[in-house]
């Protein structure tokens, strides 16, 4: 049947599950993930199914983002952290976002609504306007990547002599209310410790500091839980470190609120610069972090905005690749990563060879990044598809084209290195996903699914990886 689970007799070598071609290594990755045996943190690249909005989850925190987690965690891959977060991006307002871990359908137990403050306001700077040019090629793509739907990556730059008071980076709210249905593993239950990340640049002007702190907030009162304090002097110049902020999640009632924040009510002295945050325990599990969320946007425009985003002398894939292993490998693996990389709908419809020429664009750039921040090549893996299958043809020729294209990308699979394509069309029919009240609405829009397809979706394919072999 499609969509199947688990078979345990049909464990052989050699062997890839319907709808699934190329290498097998991605499927040991989420096996061992699954088994407690590694961690894999899973970056998601596409249009906006990569993080559709639906139904009240916004913020580019659903789409593939939050169904891949769900089928991990649905299959006993725990989540061991939030998704990697930038502390600013690059427009001049003010922008909010939400990412949506998976314990449910209501965020129970996430670090992980965001307040993205986008100045300059007061003293806090846009870092590619006013901070060293060494750190902005580190930090800030030369492509707009647009991470969760908001824009593109920044950083936070407080000059020197001045001071920031933020408010929080990251909010979460407590676990205390209703179980969710069907339970999953929960990774940050009251008692767990934890540790609040904050990824930040150092110069070679003496005085500066940051100051991470973590708040609980009951009806408005706000107490401390932990607090601790960075320099940000390097007598030898411009660089990238990170400080970590354990606490213990504690017991509160339900409606209240973690916040975190690299400077919050403590302040960051100038100079001073933060690039992420996030939240993480020292466990093996898994994380899903989306790099960019182009709403609208073909294979051959997000193959562009990859190939280019490192510009003439950037860095910014080979520090985003970093910041996720070194955080994976301080909580207990071993530094895994899969690429999850979905497009074609947009423009009418991929054509073969557009679909795999973008693809292996992509998947060339990032593994050239993977080596320049020196990782081993078999620890990075690409997991691709093209377009869900579309019940009424979708634009006339859309699905036709689709189907051409999931053709020609089964071919290719083994083109690349550790690099696995996934015909959804061979997991679910458009007739099926139809019944099932997949599609997110109507026909109009079938171009993305609902918070029940992109699940059903995510557990098919995590489950259907996981026999890989």
């Amino acid at each position: 049947m499609k969509g199947n689970g688990y078979t345990p007799f049909m464990l052989s070598r050699g062997f890839m599950p319907s709808g699934f071609y190329g290498s097998p290594t991605a499927g040991r990755f989420v096996a061992d993930a699954i088994s407690g045996a590694n961690s894999l943190d899973i970056i998601t690249i596409g249009d906006s199914n990569a993080g559709y909005s639906y139904g009240g989850f916004g913020g580019g925190g659903g789409g593939w983002t939050r169904g891949l987690l769900r089928g991990l965690n649905a299959a006993g891959a725990p989540t061991y952290g939030s998704p990697l977060m930038p502390i600013m991006s690059s427009t001049t307002t003010i922008t909010t976002g939400v990412v949506k871990e998976d314990d449910g359908t209501t965020v129970t137990t996430l670090a992980g609504y965001f307040s993205n403050v986008t100045a300059p306001t007061g003293t806090l700077l846009r870092g590619s306007v006013s901070g060293p040019g060494d750190i902005t090629r580190i930090a800030v793509p030369a492509t707009t990547f647009i991470p969760y739907g908001v824009t593109q990556f920044n950083y936070a730059w407080v000059a020197a002599s001045t001071n920031f008071q933020s408010f929080s980076q990251l909010n979460g709210t407590y676990p205390g209310g209703a179980e969710p249905s069907p339970a999953l593993p929960s990774w940050n239950q009251p008692g767990t410790n934890l540790i609040y990340r904050v990824t930040h640049a150092r110069t070679s002007t003496s005085g500066g500091s940051i100051n991470p702190t973590i708040y609980k907030v009951t009806s408005g009162t706000y107490t401390a839980l932990a607090t601790t304090s960075a320099s940000t002097y390097n007598a030898s110049g411009t660089d990238i470190q990170n400080k970590d902020l354990a606490f213990t999640m504690p017991s509160t009632s339900p409606g209240s609120a973690l916040v975190f924040g690299w400077a919050y009510i403590g302040f960051a002295t100038g100079p001073a610069g933060a690039l992420f945050d996030s939240v993480y325990k020292a466990a093996k599990g898994v994380s899903v972090h989306n790099l960019h969320y182009g709403s609208g946007q073909s294979s051959t425009t997000i193959a562009s905005v990859v190939d280019g985003s490192t510009g003439t002398d950037g860095t910014f894939l080979e520090n985003y690749f970093t910041q996720i292993v070194s955080r994976q490998v301080a909580a207990g693996g071993s530094g895994r990563v899969a690429v999850w990389f979905n497009a074609g709908i947009n423009g009418g419809g991929d054509s073969g060879s557009t679909w795999t020429t973008n693809a292996g664009t992509i998947i060339a750039k990032m593994q050239q990044a993977w080596a320049n921040a020196g990782y081993a090549a078999q620890n990075l893996v690409f997991v691709c598809s093209v377009t869900h299958p579309l019940d009424t043809d979708y634009g006339g020729s859309t699905e036709s084209n689709l189907a051409g294209s999931r053709s020609a990308a089964n071919l290719w699979a083994k083109t690349y290195s550790n690099t696995t394509v996934v015909d959804l069309s061979q997991l679910y029919t458009a007739a099926q996903m139809t019944s099932a009240g997949y599609y997110s609405g109507t026909t109009t829009n079938e171009a993305h699914l609902s918070q029940a397809g992109y699940y059903a979706f995510g557990q098919s394919i995590i489950n259907n990886l996981a026999r890989c072999r």
